[in-house]
């Protein structure tokens, strides 16, 4: 196989490996997000690119050197950048126009100085070196993002990190290697670039459809435990996560303190509004609950208009004091419905946990301090008898 023969060869694997992956990019799952749903397109443009960029590097063996020149330090340059926007969509994060000016900016003065390292100053080194440092400026950027979302815990951002920091190692290490091939021949080099776009498609291939599937497993499990209706938490939330949460409580000496609550004489409001009425009043209810409420504590939806609330490192009389303060804003605040505005009151039972109990013997009795709250007249707060 001649020289020529082989390179067509490299072009024609590589073009089948891209070919592959964009196709496989349309049967990613598409999120509703604007932007996160741009995602996988930029993934398909950063394929694309690869494959060009190789191209180019095909171009100065095939005895086309000024478009070989020409082309490769733009087309590595705008994958890396086509990179980022695979990251920044993930998150669902927009371009600002600023933002695309200086990308554009940084393209043409990539191209306006290779090209005058080859036309008036033929120095194969220095355009290597400046691409390189070039590269540097998209794949610092999508390390920064990544970084900065990992610590929320959203699913596949590890994977994605892998990819876009084993780029970066490559071009730090991997350049100086490749430039020291440089006296090598045209056939070596070649066969290096091809080896190292081939490893980075692959790993691109797997790295990001399984960051995307991680993101949408971890966000169907998350919905599992949510009530569609108010956003809080619901029941299977309370069977699988309350129980560890008093675990998590007393292995640090914790107390934890519980709340029920019912929502008074609802179904008048049901029946003089409709049950469309009635879901706004409860949506808003649960947004003047929680407006009041830590970031460690949970408002779960036990079924109707009937609400339990988890206070982690709460004590009974922290607890009381909460409820009293839920119970008066609840008691002030005006909901609007479509055609009225409405007050609503609501009763509410205290409860701790002893050493010796569970989560839901508390449960229990703050179901029993709710029912003498609403036997006693209701909008009102009871404590658990001790």
């Amino acid at each position: 196989m001649s020289n020529t023969e082989h390179i067509y060869f490299l072009i024609g694997i590589l073009s089948l490996l891209v070919t592959v992956g964009v196709v496989f990019t349309f049967a990613l799952p598409v999120p509703n997000h604007r932007y996160k749903a741009q995602s996988p397109v930029f993934g398909r443009l950063f394929l694309i690119s690869v494959w060009f960029a190789f191209l180019a590097i095909c171009l100065e063996p095939l005895g086309y050197p000024l478009a070989s020149a020409a082309t490769l330090n733009l087309c590595i340059l705008l994958a890396m950048y086509m990179l980022l926007m695979v990251v920044m969509r993930r998150y669902g994060l927009p371009l600002r126009p600023l933002e695309a000016a200086g990308i554009v900016c940084h393209l043409i003065l990539c191209e306006a100085v290779s090209l005058y390292f080859y036309l008036v100053n033929d120095q194969v080194l220095i355009r290597e070196l400046i691409v390189s440092a070039c590269v540097l400026v998209p794949l610092g950027m999508a390390l920064k993002l990544i970084y900065r979302h990992i610590p929320q815990n959203k699913g596949g951002d590890e994977m994605i990190f892998v990819v876009v920091a084993i780029t970066t190692v490559g071009v730090v290490f991997g350049v100086p290697v490749y430039l020291s091939m440089l006296e090598e021949g045209e056939s070596v080099r070649t066969n290096v670039a091809f080896v190292a776009i081939f490893f980075l498609t692959i790993l691109f291939m797997l790295g990001f459809p399984t960051s995307l599937m991680q993101s949408l497993f971890q966000r169907l499990s998350t919905q599992v435990y949510i009530d569609a209706l108010t956003g809080t938490k619901n029941r299977h939330f309370l069977y699988k996560e309350a129980p560890k949460m008093l675990s998590h409580t007393r292995r640090h000496n914790q107390p934890l303190s519980l709340v029920a609550c019912d929502i008074d004489y609802f179904k008048a409001v049901n029946d003089k509004f409709g049950h469309p009425m009635g879901d706004i009043a409860l949506r808003r209810f649960t947004e003047i609950v929680e407006t009041s409420l830590r970031d460690g504590d949970t408002m779960i939806r036990m079924g109707g208009e009937e609400f339990l609330i988890l206070l982690p490192n709460s004590k009974l009389m922290e607890a009381s004091t909460l409820a009293e303060r839920l119970c008066e804003q609840v008691r002030s605040s005006e909901i609007q419905l479509e055609k009225a505005t409405i007050t609503l009151t609501a009763s509410f039972g205290v409860a701790g946990i002893s050493e010796d109990e569970t989560i839901f013997d508390g449960i229990r009795y703050a179901d029993e301090a709710l029912y003498r709250a609403k036997a006693s007249g209701r909008d009102q707060v009871k404590r658990a008898q001790s």
